[in-house]
């Protein structure tokens, strides 16, 4: 395992505090300017890290009313609704196939698929936090070619999401899995997700430390994002799911539709059979 090479501190998280310190000698800078609102307001496909999407959908006055904590289920609930801001929505979103991009758009809601990773990893709520943190130097890294950075779709907000969380859980926990049972959880082959690790290791430069102030930040727009009567986009996913279960039902109906003639074929040609070999 690559983490297990690694030499670097560890920050302590609570189950939803402050992580008890900042890592010494590792760039941690994620500047509100950066990755928040900008002076000039962008349209709301063009928002592309968690946290400029959070503030967009929930805005100065809803920050400030909603201070409530969260539970566990909330917590991950309010990082489903905070990914649903920020996936691209822009016609070729889907056409610069990434390594992290799926065939198809799976059919899982996000929601779903992150309780289920809340679940199993048996992580504490904070990893969903330092998660999205990791997933915005994922979104806002930039490189020489624009066609190789990562944004966000429907495509691949699964596996980055698995990835993510698990980075969180892996540096921030104090009894982790392995890989090849983060994979077993997330429905991926290990050897493509130790391929994940290693790329995205290389792409943050190694920066997976969330300080308090980021994570605070992030924190409090996740209790603002989580009230229902902030309107999130629809989940890619649901629509994908439906017409799964349409053409299963399809299938199965043709195939129990073809399974009956043949049957009847069989009792008449045995019937016709007897007729020919009686006596009579």
């Amino acid at each position: 395992e690559l983490f297990s090479r690694l030499s670097v501190p560890r920050v302590d998280v609570g189950q939803q505090g402050t992580p008890g310190g900042m890592c010494k000698g590792i760039d941690t800078s994620l500047s509100c300017d950066v990755v928040g609102k900008p002076s000039v307001a962008p349209q709301p496909h063009e928002l592309k890290t968690c946290l400029a999407a959070m503030m967009w959908a929930v805005g100065p006055k809803q920050l400030v009313k909603r201070s409530k904590s969260l539970s566990g289920v909330e917590l991950v609930e309010a990082a489903a609704r905070a990914l649903l801001c920020t996936i691209s929505r822009k016609q070729d979103a889907g056409q610069h196939n990434t390594m992290f991009d799926s065939v198809s758009i799976p059919a899982i809601p996000i929601s779903n698929y992150l309780r289920r990773l809340h679940r199993d990893f048996r992580c504490s709520d904070s990893a969903f936090v330092c998660a999205l943190v990791i997933l915005d130097r994922i979104l806002n890294t930039r490189t020489d070619d624009p066609i190789h950075e990562i944004q966000l779709t429907a495509w691949n907000v699964h596996r980055l999401a698995l990835c993510c969380v698990m980075f969180a859980a892996k540096f921030n926990e104090d009894r982790t899995w392995c890989n090849s049972q983060y994979a077993r959880i997330g429905g991926i082959d290990a050897l493509e997700l130790n391929g994940y690790e290693r790329f995205l290791f290389r792409f943050l430069g190694f920066r997976l430390s969330v300080g308090p102030e980021e994570y605070q930040l992030y924190l409090r727009h996740l209790q603002a994002i989580a009230d229902v009567s902030v309107t999130v986009p629809e989940d890619p996913s649901v629509q994908a799911l439906a017409e799964k279960s349409v053409g299963e039902k399809r299938l199965a109906v043709h195939r129990s539709s073809g399974a009956k003639p043949c049957f009847r074929g069989l009792v008449r040609g045995v019937s016709l059979l007897l007729r020919l070999l009686s006596p009579d």
